[in-house]
């Protein structure tokens, strides 16, 4: 189960903004993705939100439960809108992002929309630092998804996901080292994790901040370093993977998120710490093989012909 905001996004078709006459229409978020991936995967998801009672909360509702999200918990609210995305792609990796989010529907997110049986039948929480960004609503909101978490013992990931668009870095900081007590699994850009030391006053440096986390009681940490890998550590044990190969990248927005749901499908499924690594780096490569946030990210039946054929490659 997840919290947080569905937004539709309007791509320039060809590229950039002042040229094109054409925008293609998707659903976006970085929990929805989450979402959408693990129950392509076959696993159970389900959505907390709210959008507008308009057509674009129509798309988002409508896409979400025809990918086999639960959308019980989304409600449809009649005085507000669906935040909106528009974005360019320069480049596989230059994208230009601009929100009309400010108002929206989930930015009237409040503890009242977290079912507190829902919560407690879960078997994770995934929250991010996105949500938190949107107001004080929104952030109690996935304050109390997270300490009715804590309260049934199902475990919490946390991804802090800046989005300096929405707040200062400082702020996204500060906020996510203040989460942490709550978390299980952090799940983490290594710019995020460096800014966050630096607030909880770690010297610099990804060794630096790994030991500054030792003081938390975390289950695992996982350091997203793009195409430079990941490096996972748990229980003690410190691993390092590098990027999987991706015969040519086409656009990396989502990958964070796709590796989440690697990881997070593998760790549900009792697998060690570095499985789920290659687990999350492999579903990351078919995310940035395609256009979009989620439309990359692999079905069941793909899945398990990748693991089929990592069992019969030479070691």
């Amino acid at each position: 189960m997840t919290l947080g905001e569905p937004l539709i996004c309007l791509t320039a078709a060809d590229g950039r903004l002042p040229s094109t006459s054409h925008l293609v229409k998707s659903v976006v978020g970085a929990e929805s993705n989450v979402a959408i991936g693990l129950a392509r995967l076959g696993r159970s998801s389900a959505l907390v939100s709210r959008v507008g009672q308009d057509p674009f909360g129509d798309e988002v509702v409508r896409t979400l439960r025809g990918e086999g999200v639960d959308t019980r918990w989304i409600v449809r609210d009649p005085d507000e809108v669906t935040g909106l995305m528009i974005k360019e792609r320069r480049a596989p990796d230059d994208i230009h992002a601009y929100y009309y989010r400010r108002g929206s529907a989930a930015a009237g997110l409040t503890p009242a929309d977290v079912d507190e049986q829902a919560v407690a039948g879960a078997r994770r929480v995934h929250v991010t630092g996105i949500t938190l960004a949107l107001g004080q609503g929104p952030r109690e909101a996935t304050a109390r998804m997270v300490q009715l978490a804590g309260q049934s013992g199902v475990p919490v990931s946390f991804d802090p996901n800046f989005r300096l668009k929405l707040w200062s870095e400082q702020d996204a900081a500060t906020m996510s080292v203040a989460f942490l007590p709550s978390v299980s699994d952090l799940l983490v850009g290594e710019d995020e994790l460096l800014a966050m030391a630096q607030v909880g006053g770690a010297a610099r440096g990804l060794p630096a901040a790994l030991r500054w986390l030792e003081s938390y009681d975390l289950c695992s940490v996982v350091v997203k370093r793009g195409a430079a890998g990941v490096v996972g550590v748990k229980d003690g044990v410190c691993l390092e993977r590098p990027a999987y190969p991706v015969a040519a990248v086409v656009d990396t927005v989502g990958a964070g998120d796709a590796f989440n749901v690697g990881y997070l499908h593998a760790t549900l499924g009792g697998a060690d710490l570095g499985d789920a690594l290659d687990s999350g780096r492999w579903v990351a490569s078919r995310v940035v093989s395609h256009l979009g946030d989620y439309e990359g990210l692999p079905s069941a039946s793909e899945y398990a012909a990748h693991l089929a054929e990592e069992e019969v490659a030479p070691r």
